[in-house]
């Protein structure tokens, strides 16, 4: 990734986000799971939410279903198209779900008028829609008439914001975003998040090759999607991804959890995967004491010189003294071991931002 979309960037990106999730890649059923997994471990902590689990799971499947409904696969492959996008972000009491893909220009008048004809209609007149579509049996290959348009609207009470970005004489990209309001949530408020601001974030990232980003507080249950969403997007048998995932994220709980409580956000971190040309990228990113830094830093340094069969013979000499550990040798295991699955294919970075804290990020080709 570019300096200007780093891991830090990102994290600053989603910073007021209480939990955020975006995924371009493989749009399988399993991923539907994985990303409602990750998004209701940072939901069921959280006084008030729980409630809204319910009608989050169904929208998010909801969406995912109409990237699949309404998306078309382009005939020219040499043109370069932006992968599909799903998006979910937890801001100020609302969640937002976007989806953005590929459609025919030939389909664009005919979602238009569904979208339309959802966003004017009142509850009584859309309950009546919905039982007509029902009732009428009027389904087509677009998708059940928009019923799961009406569908949304009924669920959130709230306008469906879309937009059409041509890309030529056949295609475009289609736009949507889902607000769903939460119990706290005031109808009025302002929102931070629009087409616009919908259609930078998808060229760049697209620009960049992100596949997957999760920003949330990190629980340990927190590791079982995260990892499936790796292994199904990255398939290379000469490393074991889902070992390599595993100890990153594991890093990952260790540094925040020995932050000092009561740091506003600072115990929430950030986990990326992303491509370039043929080569993936899993990176971490989380606050960090300054002085915990201090001694993570010298011990990469120290590791970047060491080759291999250096690296596992200090990984042994620590397993055979694991019960005279102290603190800072328990906190280097880890970082051995995740330079030993990556063949020392890794490469860090600490920024220093205030309160004696910096940001540390991790990043592995796998």
């Amino acid at each position: 990734m570019g300096e200007s979309f780093s891991t830090y960037n990102l994290f600053n990106t989603f910073k007021d986000d209480k939990v955020s999730f975006v995924y371009q890649g493989c749009f399988i059923n399993d991923m539907v799971v994985a990303a409602i997994e990750l998004v209701e471990s940072g939901l069921c902590e959280k006084r008030g939410l729980k409630k809204l689990r319910n009608k989050l799971s169904f929208l998010m499947i909801e969406s995912f279903q109409n990237i699949i409904r309404y998306g078309d696969e382009p005939e020219n492959t040499n043109e370069k198209y932006r992968k599909e996008l799903f998006l979910v972000r937890n801001v100020n009491n609302y969640f937002y779900i976007v989806s953005a893909n590929i459609v025919e220009n030939s389909k664009i008048n005919f979602v238009k008028f569904k979208l339309e004809e959802v966003n004017n209609l009142n509850k009584k007149e859309l309950n009546k829609l919905y039982q007509h579509v029902l009732t009428n049996n009027e389904f087509t290959e677009a998708g059940g008439a928009g019923l799961g348009f009406i569908e949304m609207v009924r669920k959130t009470e709230e306008n469906l914001l879309y937009d059409f970005d041509r890309i030529n004489e056949k295609y475009s990209y289609f736009y949507l975003i889902i607000k769903i309001r939460g119990l706290d949530a005031e109808k009025t408020q302002v929102h931070p998040i629009s087409i616009d601001w919908v259609k930078n974030f998808h060229i760049n990232t697209s620009k960049n090759d992100v596949i997957a980003i999760h920003k949330g507080d990190f629980l340990p249950k927190v590791i079982g999607p995260a990892i499936n969403i790796v292994e199904k997007n990255i398939k290379n048998k000469l490393v074991n991804v889902q070992k390599l995932a595993f100890y990153l994220i594991h890093e990952t709980l260790q540094n925040i959890n020995q932050l000092p409580s009561g740091i506003n956000d600072e115990k929430k971190a950030i986990f990326i995967i992303s491509k370039n040309n043929s080569n993936y990228f899993v990176s971490t990113g989380n606050y960090i004491k300054d002085t915990k830094a201090s001694l993570v830093k010298k011990q990469l340094d120290a590791m970047k010189k060491l080759d291999l069969k250096q690296l596992k013979n200090m990984y042994y000499e620590i397993i055979n003294k694991r019960v005279t550990l102290q603190l800072e040798q328990k906190f280097g295991l880890g970082l051995i071991d995740i330079a030993l699955e990556s063949n020392k294919l890794f490469d860090y970075k600490f920024t220093k931002t205030t309160n004696n804290i910096s940001f540390y990020s991790l990043r592995v080709k796998v």
